[in-house]
């Protein structure tokens, strides 16, 4: 799908691969060492995601998805090799169900635009399994070749979140952990709690010293590492339960200067 894809590079030897539309907005990265190149999530899975990588680097190419949300994992099947963290195997479950996915896309919305919308992303739905899948725990490391990657585990949007380290290059590869916008712990049926997510922001400030950029899943990039800051703000004001609540979406939310983190509605 012609335009769909738009690479940036970010240094020798690693790129951004934006997949942009009208209906939604994703970054994959492509990481590539003397051996092997690792590519942190595949989006919706647009045709031509093979080739545009496939242009960039003519090494084998290892998936690895920061979460198993469906925006995320669509184009795997192009892959052979492919990995997440085993806490999202539920969560890969739901989002390879076209009626579950419909329903974080269309609810709420009125009768006649949720048909509209469910004939529109139909196809998008229909995620391909195939490929061969792997699991990892907290303490995987992608060996590149010349280039280590490491996981660290931030569970809050789904389960078995995470972000990847490039210790080497200084840079943090956070998915829909640390985003320009705003972070979603709303979904009932996958998200963790709020403290959850807040030892995992914990977990990232923790680790500062080790990278100087975040390139996040979504929105604007590169994310300021004060981001960090002000989503551990945010979180701590939930637990405390002194957080100023607003609505975007339609979502209920926490705000904290630039920041907002979506929580499921009281009972």
């Amino acid at each position: 799908m012609a335009g769909v894809y738009h690479v940036h590079k970010l240094n020798e030897n690693t790129y951004l691969i934006e997949e942009k539309t009208l209906i939604n907005q994703g970054l994959c990265y492509l990481l590539c060492g003397e051996e092997y190149a690792l590519l942190i999530d595949t989006g919706l899975g647009y045709r031509g995601l093979k080739e545009t990588v496939g242009e960039l680097t003519k090494l084998p190419v290892v998936v690895a998805n920061t979460h198993a949300h469906v925006d995320h994992i669509g184009g795997n099947h192009s892959f052979k090799e492919i990995w997440f963290h085993e806490a999202d195997r539920p969560t890969f479950a739901f989002h390879t169900d076209p009626a579950y996915t419909l329903e974080l896309l269309t609810g709420g919305m009125p009768g006649p635009v949720r048909l509209v919308a469910g004939i529109l992303t139909k196809k998008l739905r229909q995620v391909d399994t195939s490929g061969e899948y792997h699991y990892f725990g907290d303490d995987k490391v992608f060996h590149l070749g010349g280039r280590d990657v490491e996981v660290i585990p931030t569970p809050g949007h789904s389960p078995g979140c995470v972000c990847f380290l490039d210790r080497k290059a200084r840079m943090l590869f956070s998915g829909d952990t640390v985003c320009e916008w705003g972070i979603l712990l709303h979904f009932e049926k996958e998200s963790c709690p709020p403290e959850t997510y807040l030892k995992s922001v914990e977990r990232l400030k923790e680790a500062e010293a080790a990278y100087d950029t975040i390139w996040p899943g979504h929105h604007g990039f590169p994310v300021e590492k004060s981001y960090v800051d002000e989503y551990l703000a945010c979180a701590r004001q939930i637990v405390d339960q002194t957080a100023e609540y607003g609505v975007t979406q339609g979502r209920r939310c926490a705000k904290y200067k630039r920041v907002l983190i979506t929580i499921p509605e009281e009972k």
